[in-house]
């Protein structure tokens, strides 16, 4: 229904305070444009953005010769399914990405319809939505609709519309158009004052622009008014206005999880015994080039816990600080039984930059394999799906971890428990530009394309995964020699064929050539250990048993005599 104000953030989320205004021509049994206003806190789900992506002022408009249910219902269908897909995505997923996911379902959704029962009277849909997130405003656009900023007396076109040459409004992009989805995107910061309309209708953009140019010279109006003003200076028929003021943005450190940290200094690391924003610091339980990790108790709950506290030598790697200064952010977005999970510290209790984590007791899968005796085949199997989902689970939330190894897995004293540790270099495809990121990792675990400049993706975590699985069953060793690989079969002659196969195609030298990712790596244990052979690989035996060495005697004796019985007759 068109002019309909769904879901009104007020008060708005996170910092956010607006005032929307709406505006609508057509009446509603006619209504070929749909609008609404959404609160992210209203789609908050337990591992899920919800409250943290802000707001999101949405307006659509559907294409079609036949106005009525068919239009009205496709355009709110839109709207919702963008919204709940949007608030839906993962935490760990940008604004850019989380929206592009959403609208390229909506968009093979309709285009199916489209070319089914729909196909007499297809109903495209054009889609433009103002995305409020961590002071940041982000635009996504698909189609005719149009938006505008009014900053201080300025309009500024912000996106262009998707719009054919001379065909008047007719879209050249439209969700249900076609298969593949080209989206357009803007963002910008938000200063209070900034009044935003998004736009349904109107036409060209040029004659748009031109019609609402006098609004830059009008006196400030309430927003209500303004929406009407504009509905009123737009040419054409089947028009609807969305207004948006900006009265105030998020502060800084209400906005990003860990601005707050990027501002703590760096203290030198505690002694054992003293006490830092109350927990009492025990004994050092590594200390590397950047970071040392102390174990502690938490003496408001009694909670042992392990301090990670960075050196100041860590300042001289941009890479590692920025992935320390993130590393807690990651650590709170995962729900995993199988990765670490950081402890949240309140604010105002911290003096000083250090992150908190559970103390784990028990060993690290590098001490495991450097000890006898070696990981059996059962043993080595349940650590190897544990891992497997462990991998699996940071994917789900577009996380690469981007440095497994057996020193960053934990074996807890609990039986069948493990956990991923160490998540300070993790890769996010869903924020990070691939261009721009740094190769993260231990050499002799990175796959080969890393080294030649390729980002991160499920297949290196594989080829690192296979590294550290095939040194837990090797008891140390590494998967290749100097200019040569080493099978498992030639470490290990005690395990089956099929696990020395498994690694073969974890370890590829081709990307293409590998598993797909960790779960595909897990399925082909799962199969091995349902199909193959779990008896050891048949070996050659002894030619110096105790049979062939009782035969050898008696054929020596009986040489021995018949010599004898040769010579006497002579």
């Amino acid at each position: 229904m068109a002019g309909v104000m769904a879901d009104v953030a007020d008060p708005a989320p996170a910092g956010w305070v607006v005032t929307p205004g709406f505006a609508t021509q057509a009446p509603a049994e006619h209504a070929s444009s749909f609008y609404a206003l959404y609160d992210g806190a209203d789609f908050a789900a337990p591992d899920s953005s919800g409250k943290d992506r802000g707001l999101a002022a949405i307006i659509a408009q559907s294409h079609t010769e036949q106005p009525g249910n068919a239009a009205r219902d496709a355009v709110q269908l839109a709207v919702h399914s963008f919204a709940e897909g949007y608030f839906g995505a993962q935490r760990t997923l940008s604004p850019r990405r989380a929206a592009a996911v959403s609208l390229t379902s909506l968009n093979r959704w309709l285009a199916g319809q489209m070319q089914g029962v729909l196909a007499r009277h297809p109903t495209p849909v054009s889609l433009s939505a103002l995305l409020l997130q961590h002071r940041r405003v982000a635009i996504v656009q698909i189609g005719a609709c149009q938006l505008f900023r009014l900053r201080e007396g300025v309009l500024t076109p912000l996106i262009r519309p998707h719009l054919r040459l001379g065909e008047g409004g007719h879209p050249s992009r439209a969700l249900g158009l076609e298969d593949d989805l080209a989206l357009a995107f803007h963002e910008d910061e938000a200063e209070a004052g900034d009044i935003f309309l998004l736009l349904a209708g109107g036409g060209l953009p040029e004659l748009v622009y031109a019609a609402l140019s006098p609004l830059a010279a009008m006196p400030h109006a309430g927003v209500d008014v303004l929406a009407a003003r504009v509905l009123a200076m737009l040419p054409g028929p089947g028009k609807s206005v969305m207004a948006l003021r900006v009265d105030a943005v998020p502060q800084a450190d209400e906005s990003d999880a860990s601005a707050h940290l990027a501002d703590l200094p760096i203290r030198s690391p505690p002694k054992q015994g003293d006490v830092w924003d109350e927990f009492a610091i025990g004994k050092t339980l590594f200390r590397g080039r950047y970071t040392t990790l102390k174990a502690a108790v938490d003496t408001r709950s009694g909670r042992e816990v392990a301090l990670k506290i960075p050196l100041k030598s860590m300042l001289q790697d941009e890479v590692f600080t920025a992935g320390f200064m993130r590393e807690a952010w990651i650590g709170t977005a995962v729900h995993s039984a199988s990765v670490v999970r950081y402890i949240d510290v309140p604010r105002e209790r911290r003096t000083c930059l250090y992150l908190v984590m559970p103390l784990y007791h028990g060993e690290t899968l590098e001490a495991r394999l450097n000890r006898p005796p070696y990981v059996n085949l059962p043993e080595g199997v349940g650590i190897s799906l544990k891992l497997c989902e462990a991998i699996q689970d940071l994917a789900a939330i577009q996380v690469i971890h981007r440095d497994i190894k057996p020193d960053n897995v934990m074996l807890p004293e609990v039986r069948g428990e493990l956990r991923l540790l160490d998540l300070g270099l993790a890769f996010l495809p869903g924020i990070d530009a691939a261009d721009s990121v740094k190769p993260g990792g231990t050499i002799r675990y990175m796959a080969p394309e890393l080294l030649r400049g390729s980002p991160a993706s499920a297949r290196t975590e594989v080829y690192a995964l296979g590294v550290t699985l095939y040194r837990m069953f090797s008891g140390g060793p590494f998967p290749f020699g100097q200019n040569e690989k080493l099978p498992l079969a030639k470490m290990r002659p005690d395990l089956p064929r099929w696990l020395g196969e498994v690694f073969e195609s974890a370890l590829a030298a081709k990307p293409e050539e590998r598993f797909a990712d960790a779960g595909a790596f897990a399925r082909a244990l799962q199969a091995g250990l349902a199909e193959g052979h779990q008896q050891p690989l048949p070996s050659r035996p002894p030619f110096f048993t105790k049979l062939r060495l009782w035969q050898t005697a008696t054929l020596i004796l009986a040489f021995t005599s018949a010599a004898l019985a040769i010579k006497l007759r002579k």
